[in-house]
């Protein structure tokens, strides 16, 4: 395996957990977090319990998203891109993680820009960076390997 390849099999690791890391969070959340009091103006202890409550069921939502995601990206990088050369993995990789965080960084932003609230938008902007890069960097070597060939 090439060292192009390892450095976009480190990239989309990373990304991988950054996604799963995230996931957790949400998992295990008892309160939102302080951007969300930042950007609503509301303590979290000031809200009404059963709103509470379809907050942290909406977390359990979007971090079982997160952790889907962090899976997919796992075992395509594991069982394809990995073990097996497979080319559709050089696209589907950075694809499925850019479909996602580009919206979980437009959503951040959103929030940033209407409230002022300190959200998470710079480890966002790293994902889709590093699945840019990795989808720049896995292209380049396939044009080079068919070239070569």
């Amino acid at each position: 395996m090439s060292k192009a390849k390892l450095v976009a099999i480190l990239l989309y690791s990373i990304v991988v957990l950054i996604t799963a890391g995230a996931g957790l969070q949400f998992m295990t959340a008892t309160q939102y977090f302080d951007y969300h009091a930042q950007a609503s103006g509301l303590d979290w202890y000031s809200l009404n319990p059963d709103l509470q409550m379809l907050i942290l069921a909406g977390f359990k939502v979007t971090g079982s998203g997160f952790l889907t995601v962090a899976l997919s990206l796992s075992l395509i990088i594991i069982f394809s891109f990995t073990k097996h050369a497979e080319s559709w993995s050089d696209v589907a990789i950075p694809l499925v993680g850019l479909v996602f965080w580009s919206v979980v960084l437009s959503t951040t932003l959103m929030v940033f820009s209407a409230t002022g609230a300190a959200a998470p938008w710079g480890t966002s902007l790293f994902c889709v960076i590093a699945l840019l890069v990795g989808l720049f960097i896995s292209q380049r070597e396939l044009k080079q390997t068919e070239t070569s060939n």
